[in-house]
């Protein structure tokens, strides 16, 4: 990944700060939130940092001090690594790149492993910052209440599909509410109704779940173009399939050939 694909990841939004604390309930590891505030005001500023695209680190919220270790960022390709600055630019802290976490919102990890950064709902902190619309389908069967809370906290809304013993049948069903639902950019098709891998890096490709039993197409993930570009195919070839008495193969070998074929250089599997 480059500077450019991590910036449309970790600018503009509100990042909250958390460090690792033992809560007692039922001994449960969870994350507290952190305050900087100071005198009388101590504990009643959370503290959060936004990272400008122009390399400084904000914080929008009330504290009582910067952190001097937390001027600005940069992030160096080599080492996948984001780092922060002081005021010398020197880096001086290290942490991951965002991946799916605690919530199920997005999670900076800090490289001591005591911190991390969280983000809910992938919201912006600039009135002219889009909050990208996200869209789960799944069978209505195989989606759990749990589950949704989750989707929800992960700024997804939840699509249920009739429940279908075929696969060109969900897929038919999940292109013609994508259809309908044109303000989803981006777009999870999951016919177990898990949560196995994290989203594509990139806008030009497409996710999968990788199994060892073959391709099921049980998970799938995009943006809005790339996804209705697979479904116009899988279900174009699949008709015409069905009109070709010489034509034996099945629903999912029409869709692993059609992902093999046509979309082999945009696709990840994990």
């Amino acid at each position: 990944m480059n500077k450019r694909e991590v910036e449309e990841l970790i600018c503009d939004k509100l990042w909250i700060w958390r460090v690792w604390n033992t809560v007692n309930t039922n001994y449960n590891i969870r994350p507290a939130g952190i305050y900087l505030g100071a005198g009388a005001e101590q504990g009643f500023s959370f503290a959060a940092l936004t990272f400008t695209r122009n390399g400084k680190i904000n914080f929008p919220t009330k504290i009582g001090f910067v952190p001097p270790e937390f001027i600005y960022w940069n992030f160096d390709e080599k080492s996948q690594r984001i780092e922060f600055l002081d005021k010398e630019r020197t880096p001086e802290i290290f942490a991951s790149l965002p991946k799916v976490g605690i919530y199920g919102a997005r999670q900076i990890d800090f490289a001591d492993g005591n911190g991390l950064l969280v983000n809910f709902f992938d919201y912006g902190v600039e009135a002219n910052v889009a909050v990208t619309q996200r869209g789960f389908f799944v069978m209505r069967s195989k989606c759990e209440i749990g589950q949704q809370r989750v989707l929800s906290r992960m700024g997804y809304n939840t699509y249920l599909m009739n429940d279908s013993d075929t696969l060109m049948d969900f897929l038919n069903q999940v292109y013609e509410s994508l259809i309908n639902h044109p303000e989803l950019e981006e777009v999870v098709i999951s016919r177990t109704g898990k949560l196995e891998v994290e989203f594509p890096p990139r806008i030009d490709q497409l996710l999968f779940a990788n199994y060892e039993q073959g391709f099921l197409f049980d998970y799938c993930a995009g943006r809005r173009g790339i996804v209705l570009e697979l479904l116009i195919k899988v279900l174009s070839v699949n008709n015409l399939r069905q009109l070709n008495p010489d034509d034996q193969r099945s629903e999912t070998e029409v869709a692993e050939q059609i992902v093999s074929e046509r979309f082999s250089d945009r696709c990840l599997f994990k």
